[in-house]
């Protein structure tokens, strides 16, 4: 079978069955994993899916439209990376913005040994994930509850960051990033509060895994003047890499 029409067929699947496996692809089709896993990164590439931790899930939407359990799968390892990569630039006593992000989650389960650190967040899993460190005071932005991405929305939220606190970073993921359009978000609740987060901060630190590259929402969050570090899963290209140099962005790159 040639390649095309083994990547027509996985379309097929993951169009019928919502969701596939690489290794029940892998004997379906009697190729290697790896086989399987370059096939699903030329779908991803063309919109057709979304790969996950072992597999890949049908694009029915957009990715903020997933549930957070689900989204938490989607590039699990390059997340991790990433958010092993930030929790380093964050030094005791500091305080931190953490958006809802499931990029930022992976941060929380790697500050846990911080001291004297400040979290504030508008993400119930995040303050579930620090509850139990007595060394970090985790402050909750209130609002309404999401229970479809388990985080607090609302004007409510957005007018409490702008009236109470001040950061020394924050850290913070979003729907796409395109040289053209920036920063975007899939809904405008979410937008606004990371525009608040990103005002009253010192430092901004944009977590960009490689499914966010390309990809455009409808709210503009911001444009990558605002943007101290830009932390990532895969090499740039020349294109993205020059853009980054002229606004004087640090680039980290965990491959």
């Amino acid at each position: 079978m040639l390649a095309v029409e083994r990547r027509n067929k996985i379309e097929e699947l993951i169009q019928k069955n919502k969701s596939v496996l690489v290794p029940e692809l892998a004997k379906q089709f009697d190729v290697t994993t790896e086989t399987i896993r370059g096939d699903l990164e030329k779908l991803e590439k063309q919109g057709v899916l979304v790969r996950t931790y072992g597999g890949a899930m049908l694009v029915e939407g957009s990715e903020s439209d997933i549930p957070v359990s689900d989204r938490e799968v989607i590039n699990y390892e390059g997340k991790g990376r990433i958010g092993k990569r930030a929790a380093k630039i964050i030094k005791d006593g500091e305080t931190v913005f953490l958006d809802a992000s499931t990029s930022c989650l992976h941060i929380a389960r790697n500050i846990k040994e911080k001291k004297s650190l400040t979290v504030i967040t508008n993400s119930e899993r995040i303050i579930n994930e620090l509850s139990s460190c007595e060394n970090i005071r985790v402050m909750s932005t209130g609002g309404l509850l999401s229970q479809r991405n388990m985080s607090y929305v609302g004007r409510i939220v957005e007018k409490t960051i702008r009236e109470n606190y001040f950061a020394n970073k924050v850290f913070f993921s979003c729907r796409g990033a395109t040289l053209a359009r920036g920063l975007t978000e899939s809904n405008e609740a979410e937008a606004e509060i990371k525009k608040a987060m990103i005002d009253c901060s010192e430092s901004v630190i944009f977590l960009c895994d490689h499914t966010k590259i390309g990809k455009i929402g409808v709210p503009v969050i911001s444009d990558f003047s605002r943007i101290d570090t830009l932390i990532t899963d895969t090499k740039m290209t020349d294109e993205w890499s020059k853009m980054l140099a002229e606004n004087d962005i640090n680039l980290i790159e965990e491959l």
